[in-house]
């Protein structure tokens, strides 16, 4: 990793003084004749060797027969062969102690088994020299700065290369030059754009990490189509967030892992999806929902921070009432509170008689296409404390007088002084001449409303970073699992490994197959009686939990319709006894679950428990495990608890003792092999009286 992470490796990435293309073609037009083409292009200064066996020149330059025939060291090589040929080109690099290498061809991990073993045999190579290995499937590198445009994807072939201080890691080669084109489009440039592959030797993770030492990059741009290496991407984003280097990211697709996820309730409501927003959340990436943000938010971020002291909060000026109100219903809808102009600064405006209009929109209308009017209006609110961020809702005159409506927006955040608060805009015309005013001035501005409002709520709702916990299992707890079978437990043994956690169980007796009922019971009937079996996962479904049994007589008649009940549900299935519990009652039910999520590891999840589970899906994610901080964090985000805090004169729940709970069981995530745990349901009882556990699932690896 030292070697990956030095500055000699960082130079020979997006800087080399020398690189070789692999399987380069003479023929302009061809996809291998890309790289040469485009480096020529865009100036790169460095020095290009082509390398083709088969001709003495490519496109009029020298060509070698292979990488060792190069008269000097090469920094940076990308192999445009197919797969098997590109092995053997590795082995070349590797011999002639090439820094950094990529490549383009495919037929590896993605195809079979034979590809997968193709890609072991590339990783061996590269580990084994040393070299900073990207792709396979990699369209390549472009480092701006230096003219380096490295790559196959045809949207190099533009005529400029704009700089930017924004570097991009794709998972798809293809999204590079889009990325491209319409950053170019909105006067948007970047450092470094770098196709990832199928990180079969470095990642987006292990790249980011690099990048940071990059001085020209600022933040970054993530688009992502899984997760291959989280610890080096938690690694990555973390070191990022501390050097205040935003990441932002765009995901697509979900794992058919994630949402086949086995049988406990956890898996149906979590699945892959929010559970890798939990995780990334938690490392400090910004997850955004439309693509057009992904390009406009990292420069936003980058461009202006939220002084201290200043409120999470936002005020909306517009020089037209219908396109304000559409800013603060977009921004209100994400959660983000609008706050009107304040007191004073109303006062001291409206003593100029200047217009604020009425409620928390401050509307000059037309008086905004005048110069003096609008930078005071900006002037003021930026001063005004009560003021956390400023967005400005420019109407038609962005269009044809830029010079009156958004002249004195940029002299005003010019002039402001130390803490101000910063200020976004959004013309609602085409006016590319404004945008590039505002842009310039250190404005962040944006063609659409809803990238607008979803650049505020990334702004003012940074992510909470949590740094990795330590875990400590129980040496009870590792023991009760050390000795129980793979697959499911079942609840006996299951709550014998939560209690050994923490978490209470009710009184209760439990009876081998075919014993008597006893003539009496530690406690009082009614009790609720229940099949242990580990397959009955879901024991309503199977008719094996009955409520409410009256007496002695009563409970021999069930344990008979409940075994029978069983059968037909589950032929054959292994009866391990009948578990008889005193009945508790509280104020409602909640749900704590642990999975391993096949992209992200283990998480755990908090949510409204019982029957419904599933159905209202209100749940809390986060990788697990969790400190009681965010465990009470969790139980605060879950919507139906409402019923538990009171709501219209109810009685409180024990939702602290929730909150224990919920930390004490998300330790079980240290202990490798259990696949899944859940407690389904845990009964909340009054304030002061804690919490019960009422059924439990384990499933071991």
């Amino acid at each position: 990793m030292s070697h990956v992470m030095s500055k000699e490796t960082l130079g020979a990435l997006i800087a080399p003084q020398s690189v070789a293309l692999i399987g380069a073609s003479a023929t302009e037009g061809k996809l291998t004749a890309r790289p040469l083409t485009f480096l020529l292009r865009h100036g790169f200064k460095g020095r290009i060797y082509p390398v083709n066996p088969v001709r003495e020149t490519v496109m009029g330059m020298p060509a070698y027969p292979t990488v060792a025939a190069i008269p000097e060291p090469v920094d940076h090589a990308y192999i445009l062969l197919d797969a098997e040929p590109a092995l053997s080109a590795l082995e070349d690099c590797a011999k002639a102690g090439v820094k950094v290498v990529s490549v383009l061809a495919d037929g590896f991990a993605e195809a079979g088994p034979e590809g997968r073993a193709r890609q072991d045999r590339l990783v061996t190579i590269a580990r084994e020299a040393g070299i900073l290995l990207i792709g396979p499937n990699s369209t390549g590198v472009v480092a701006t700065a230096t003219g380096f445009s490295c790559t196959t994807n045809a949207a190099f072939r533009a005529d400029r290369l704009d700089t930017g201080r924004l570097a991009v890691l794709s998972q798809s080669g293809s999204v590079i030059g889009t990325l491209l084109s319409r950053g170019q489009a909105r006067g948007i440039g970047f450092s470094t754009l770098i196709s990832v592959g199928n990180e079969a030797g470095v990642g987006v993770g292990t790249l980011g990490r690099l990048l940071l030492e990059d001085p020209e990059t600022d933040g970054f741009l993530l688009f992502l189509e899984t997760i291959r290496d989280p610890e080096a991407l938690a690694d990555f984003s973390r070191e990022a967030a501390r050097r205040g280097k935003p990441v932002t990211a765009y995901r697509i697709g979900r794992s058919d892992e994630g949402q086949a996820l086995s049988v406990s309730h956890t898996g149906a409501m979590t699945g892959s999806k929010q559970a890798v927003s939990s995780f990334l959340r938690d490392i400090g990436i910004r997850e955004v929902e439309q693509f057009e943000t992904l390009i406009d938010a990292p420069r936003a971020l980058s461009m202006i921070r939220l002084p201290e002291g200043r409120p999470r909060s936002v005020t909306v000026v517009s020089t037209t009432g219908g396109g304000g109100a559409m800013v603060v219903d977009q921004i209100s809808a994400r959660g983000i509170p609008i706050v009107a102009c304040g007191a004073a600064s109303r006062a001291k405006l409206s003593a100029k008689d200047i217009p604020l209009g009425h409620g928390k929109l401050v509307d000059v209308t037309l008086a905004g296409t005048k110069y003096e009017i609008m930078k005071e209006v900006v002037s003021t609110l930026m001063a005004d404390p009560e003021t956390g961020l400023l967005v400005v809702a420019i109407g038609s005159s962005a269009q044809f007088n830029p010079e009156l409506a958004v002249r004195p927006i940029v002299d005003a955040v010019a002039e402001a002084p130390p803490g101000a608060a910063p200020v976004m805009a959004f013309p609602l015309p085409h006016a590319p001449e404004s945008l590039a005013m505002l842009e310039a001035g250190g404005v962040p501005a944006f063609r659409n409303v809803e990238t607008c409002a979803e650049t505020v709520a990334l702004f003012l709702t940074p992510p909470k970073i949590e740094d990795p916990i330590p875990v400590v299992v129980p040496s009870a707890v590792t023991d009760l699992l050390s000795g129980a079978a793979p697959g499911i437990l079942d609840e006996v043994s299951s709550g014998d490994v939560f209690e050994a956690l923490g978490a209470r169980r009710p009184a209760q007796v439990v009876l081998s197959p075919g014993d008597a009922v006893p003539e009496t019971l530690p406690f009082a009937f009614p009790v609720v009686v229940k099949l242990v079996s580990p397959d009955l996962p879901h024991k309503t479904e199977a008719g094996a939990i009955r409520v409410g049994v009256a007496n002695r007589h009563a409970l021999i008649d069930v344990i008979d319709q409940m075994t029978a009940s069983a059968e037909k549900h589950r032929p054959g299935y292994r009866l391990r006894g009948v578990l008889i519990q005193e009945m508790r009652r509280g104020l409602g039910e909640a749900l704590i679950g642990v999975t391993r999520d096949p992209l992200v590891g283990p998480v755990i999840t908090v949510g409204m428990g019982g029957i419904t589970t599933e159905i209202y899906k209100d749940t809390a994610v986060r990788p697990a495990p969790v400190t009681l901080e965010t465990a009470r964090e969790m139980v605060a985000e879950i919507k139906g608890f409402a019923l538990f805090r009171g709501f219209r004169g109810r009685p409180k729940g024990d939702l602290e003792a929730l909150a224990h709970c919920v930390a004490a069981v998300s330790v079980i995530a240290g202990c490798d092999h259990v696949e899944e745990a859940e407690i389904n349901p845990v009964l909340i009882g009054p304030e002061g009286d804690g919490v019960v556990l009422l059924d439990a699932l384990i499933r071991r690896a």
